[in-house]
Order: C-alpha cells, then sequence, then structure tokens
C-alpha cells in the first residue's frame, strides 16, 4: 500500500499512540479537509495490519 495522507496518519495515530478511529476522522476532516467513513478507515487498517 503506498504511503498516502491517509496511510500515514493511521500508523502514526492508530498504531503508534494508541488513538481511536474517531479521533483520527476529526484530525483528517479539520488538517486535510478530508471527509472519511469509519467503515473506510477500518478497512485501511487492517490492509496495513496485513502488509
Amino acid at each position: 500500500m503506498n504511503h498516502d495522507i491517509v496511510t500515514q496518519t493511521l500508523k502514526t495515530y492508530f498504531l503508534e499512540k494508541g488513538k481511536t478511529i474517531k479521533v483520527i476522522q476529526r484530525y483528517l476532516r479539520i488538517k486535510y479537509r478530508l471527509m472519511m467513513d469509519e467503515k473506510l478507515l477500518e478497512k485501511r487498517l487492517q490492509n496495513i495490519s496485513v502488509n
């Protein structure tokens, strides 16, 4: 999986710092103006952990 903004954010804040999906959604919405669905973030997280 390529290293885009969402992947880097999930790696940094979810895997390393232990933040929740809701916090990551809010961070992406405020900083990058990205509206990400919770299910989509969970799927991306599964793809990261598989690789």
